[in-house]
């Protein structure tokens, strides 16, 4: 958990000691938060301040989009600075991840949309224990796309390879969960099995990540925990992305340094 909590902290030290990678990391932060104070000063209505954040929470998932292929060349880029193998940015062409996202959102929509709405109807807490469960989920799927943004591309690997491979890792743990309750539900069983089929197949791009998660527990708790820390803290909080991206490349490269010792043992 400790060492999960360290990682944002090493990718902002990594940005503060390397003028080009903190170029890097602050352009799209740069462009963003200049585009909120321009919409926040012509509106109306509240602080400057206030117009602002509300502008920043409702532009925040763009930089995924318009900036998906800088953000893949400052993962390849910081796996240098760390000094691990040689890579190649993971770019994906416009059409692609447009389509990710789109996927993304439907899915962080629906999945938990079963558990919540049964939730919902028991008196008192079930509102309490919906928002709770709303936050975590978030915040799970904050660290699964630092994750994919920090993914790249080995020698003479492909986006296909990286789909191939995709393919042969077990569904995610919601998807499990979902098909064991239609195992056991007396009743609409068809239609929950057909729901999890759809929960699977929209997640798809981001299995491996998941699996990560999943694999990894306490570790990703505690990348977690600080990058909530790192969203709740005004102006900070414009660069959290590549922070969190640099933090996310630092510990896949130590994952494969050690898997690749003990296949080395084995």
């Amino acid at each position: 958990v400790v060492y999960g909590l360290t990682q944002p902290v090493i990718g902002a030290r990594l940005l503060a000691s390397d003028r080009d990678l903190l170029r890097a990391a602050m352009v799209p932060a740069g462009l963003l938060a200049a585009a909120c104070a321009v919409i926040a000063l012509v509106s109306d209505g509240g602080t400057f301040v206030r117009r602002f954040y509300t502008t920043f929470a409702v532009l925040a998932p763009l930089p995924s989009i318009v900036f998906a292929s800088h953000y893949a060349r400052l993962a390849a880029q910081a796996r240098h600075a760390f000094g691990f193998s040689t890579v190649e940015p993971c770019i994906e062409p416009l059409r692609r991840t447009i389509g990710r996202v789109i996927k993304q959102a439907i899915l962080i929509a629906l999945a938990l949309a079963p558990v919540t709405a049964v939730l919902q109807i028991v008196p008192i807490v079930g509102w309490m224990v919906v928002h709770v469960i709303a936050a975590a989920w978030a915040l799970h799927w904050v660290v699964v796309d630092a994750f994919d943004s920090a993914r790249v591309l080995h020698p003479g690997q492909t986006l296909a390879d990286l789909d191939a491979a995709a393919l042969h890792v077990p569904p995610p743990w919601y998807v499990r969960w979902l098909s064991h309750a239609a195992e056991r539900a007396p009743f609409g069983n068809r239609l929950l099995r057909w729901f999890a089929g759809v929960c699977d197949r929209l997640s798809m791009p981001w299995r491996e990540e998941i699996a990560l998660v999943e694999q990894h527990r306490a570790l990703m708790i505690g990348f977690a925990l600080s990058t909530a820390l790192l969203l709740a803290i005004p102006i900070l909080n414009l660069v959290f992305r590549p922070i969190v991206i640099v933090g996310a490349t630092h510990v896949l490269g130590q994952l494969e340094i050690a898997e690749a010792g003990a296949q080395h043992r084995s």
